[in-house]
């Protein structure tokens, strides 16, 4: 085969191969965190978990790289068809390990388990750029070039991965299905390699030319090393901003973190791409790198601000175009510093996978310490700042402080001008359109877990999304009336489970309910904590001695407390189309919380006008009602008793004062009175199961692997 042609075919099936490595990154991803919960500790070991993996194979594939007689292009080809296989078998791996482990797993155990899961695959993932690498070395003796033409194909495939799970794949096949298109993606990488690649390629009529630096751009591999780590740890720090930035913007789809991702994939695709020009062009290379480090972190800086002005001027997703250009010029940094680093030889592999394995453990490192420590210590605002500072620091020590004085003062300038167009930052992404210049939010409350803010009337946002209000005091024809109307269906609520305290409004009128004597809130952001203290309505709640607040994954802390029963378990919990909705609106854990349920206990959650959300729970419990936009199940049958209703509305006091005057209990009571279908615009309404049924029986259940409304 002509050895252009064999290149052509080789670069196709790497195209292939990061496709696939994509998606398997998304669907494994989130089907890791169902398991061992969707809390910020949780997806920093899963992220560090896929990192290292990827580190280790690299060393791996480089070993293999050594040997001149080794077969690269073959074991490549094995590789991927090892990568599918254990797709294929991954999700039902993954849940038979984890119906074992996750009562147990907590922290570092949670790090080893995800990381053992994984390793095979990203193993072999991780192994294949080194080879294919020493592979072309061998033909073309130009390392850089090399470096980012594989490193293009490459990520042109993941990015073309992560827009195409994001877009069709999650949310027309679920994650079995999606999961079987990759594995389908390996095996046709590995046919083609083992078919049409079996042979070395033509000898070349002229002899390769080795393209060795000039010695004055020439950077000493330990300092490559300590480079690479460090633009893997800034590279992943801006990605974790933006992923909040875009997170906040969309109030939580769940998709967009695919195209942000895919987005920014691209730009580095595009990146490497242009940086054959530069390798091809005279001049010191050194002086070129810390030329790109510094242009691209500034790039990478504007991407929060500029997309919160373009939020409220035009639309929050042509910030995605401010990826593209960001990961461009972050993706023209690698090859020119393999080319800088690296001479070609035998050993090219080898060095390049240590270059590599660096990379990746500067970014696991930006993935733990910005993503779980920094975003808890600062605000957004001055860790960007703190970001953008290091990267001019470093592209002067790198320019040997002889960088053109223009771009010198480039950061200064950008941050001057920063300081401007950050104000108003989250107002003008949660407001969009609807924004006015002096807008101003009453509070907002920045950690790693999010962002929380509360506007001038007492709404609570949380990432963009509207959570509640702030109070507890009973009104005729009050959204209140939700909690307060367990006890219209249950003659005795002694122990309760709360599943997301948010403003702590609803925790607080179950913990003073008249019957109630112990209530346990799981609550996954402990920045709502500092929300209610601050507010005297909900203020009593944290001292309150019947409350047990832990700050954990609800989904995870009743798989780790199995003998726990209650009374009522209560989720007035996110919106049915945000990320991670379905692991709370599933079949899975509708029959998880089944089973922490006394014999009559009562379930009651927020379905968000979703007929799949209320069809799910007819699905799973044997008796339901509808209250507004919550569902109310039970294993025992449910009926409202008005009377009794009445007397604990008349006994119930919060900080010793009447939830409802007396004159407007019968007002409230009114509500039984109508039993009629809830629908979008008229929810004042209740209604029994046999609406439910005619109206949404043939609706399809949400389910852990079709993840409900999250894709669609």
């Amino acid at each position: 085969m002509p050895r252009r042609l064999h290149a052509s075919i080789l670069h196709g099936v790497f195209i292939l191969s990061g496709i696939s490595a994509l998606i398997y990154q998304l669907v494994w991803q989130r089907a890791l965190l169902t398991i061992y919960g969707s809390n910020v500790e949780s997806v920093a070991m899963v992220v560090a978990a896929f990192l290292a993996g990827l580190g280790i194979g690299s060393l791996f594939g480089g070993w293999i790289s050594k040997s001149t007689r080794a077969p690269l292009v073959l074991l490549f080809g094995l590789a991927e068809l090892g990568v599918g296989a254990y797709g294929l078998v991954s999700l039902k791996l993954f849940d038979t390990v984890g119906a074992i482990t996750s009562a147990q797993a907590h922290g570092l155990t949670t790090g080893v388990l995800v990381f053992l899961l994984v390793f095979l695959p990203t193993l072999l993932m991780g192994a294949t750029l080194p080879m294919l690498v020493a592979h072309q070395v061998r033909d073309t003796a130009h390392v850089g070039q090399t470096v980012s033409r594989l490193y293009f194909v490459n990520t042109l495939g993941a990015a073309l991965g992560a827009f195409i799970a994001a877009k069709w794949l999650l949310g027309g096949f679920g994650m079995r299905g999606t999961v079987h298109i990759a594995a389908s993606l390996n095996a046709l990488a590995a046919l083609i390699v083992l078919i049409a690649l079996r042979k070395a390629p033509q000898a070349s009529d002229q002899p390769a030319t080795s393209h060795i630096p000039d010695p004055s751009s020439q950077i000493p591999f330990p300092t490559a090393l300590w480079w690479s780590a460090l633009s893997g740890f800034l590279a992943l720090s801006w990605e974790i901003i933006w992923s909040r930035v875009f997170n906040f913007a969309s109030a939580s789809r769940a998709p967009v973190f695919g195209y942000m991702l895919g987005s920014y994939l691209l730009g580095l695709a595009l990146g490497s791409l242009f940086s054959q020009r530069l390798l091809a062009k005279a001049g010191g290379l050194r002086l070129k790198f810390g030329r790109w480090v510094l242009l691209s972190s500034v790039c990478a800086f504007m991407i929060a601000p500029i997309t919160a002005i373009m939020a409220a001027q035009v639309h929050w997703e042509y910030g995605f175009i401010l990826v593209v250009a960001a990961g461009m010029l972050l993706g023209i940094t690698f090859p020119l510093l393999c080319q800088a680093a690296i001479p070609p030889s035998k050993d090219t592999g080898s060095q390049l996978s240590r270059l590599y394995l660096a990379n990746i453990i500067g970014s696991g490192a930006g993935s733990l310490l910005t993503g779980f420590l920094f975003m808890e210590w600062t605000n957004l605002q001055l860790l960007s700042v703190l970001l953008l500072l290091v990267s001019w620091l470093w592209a002067e020590s790198i320019g040997r402080f002889q960088l053109p004085h223009k771009q010198r003062w480039q950061p200064l300038c950008v941050m001057a001008v920063s300081l401007g167009t950050f104000q108003g930052f989250y107002e003008r992404l949660q407001y969009k359109h609807d924004f006015n210049y002096g807008m101003s939010f009453a509070q907002t409350i920045e950690s790693r877990h999010g962002v929380i803010t509360v506007d001038t009337s007492g709404a609570v946002y949380g990432n963009g999304a509207y959570d509640g209000m702030i109070g507890t005091k009973l009104e005729p024809k009050s959204w209140l009336v939700r909690p307060y109307f367990l006890s219209a269906v249950h003659d005795r609520i002694e122990n309760v489970l709360v599943i997301g305290v948010a403003s702590g409004s609803w925790t607080q009128i179950l913990v003073n309910h008249p019957q109630v004597k112990k209530v346990t809130a799981i609550e996954l952001s402990h920045g709502y904590l500092d929300l209610i203290r601050s507010r005297p309505e909900v203020a009593s709640l944290l001292t309150n001695p019947k409350l047990e607040l832990v700050i954990d994954d609800g989904r995870r802390w009743l798989r780790q407390h199995p003998e726990a029963k209650f009374d009522a378990i209560v989720m007035n919990t996110t919106h049915h189309w945000r990320e991670f909705a379905s692991a709370l609106l599933s079949r899975e854990f509708l029959t998880e919380v089944k089973a922490h349920l006394t014999p009559d206990g009562i379930a009651f959650w927020n379905c968000t006008e979703s007929p799949r959300a209320a069809r799910t729970g007819m699905d799973v419990f044997p008796h339901t009602m509808m209250v507004m936009n919550h569902c109310l199940a039970s294993n025992a049958p449910l009926e409202p008793n008005r009377d009794r209703w009445q007397k604990i509305l008349a006994d119930y006091r919060i900080d010793g004062q009447p939830v409802i005057a007396a004159d407007q209990i019968e007002g409230v009571l009114t509500f039984l009175d109508v039993e009629s279908l809830p629908v979008p615009g008229d929810m004042w309404h209740w209604c029994r199961r046999e609406a439910m049924q005619q109206a949404w029986g043939k609706a399809e259940v949400i389910t852990d692997d079709n993840l409900g409304h999250e894709y669609r």
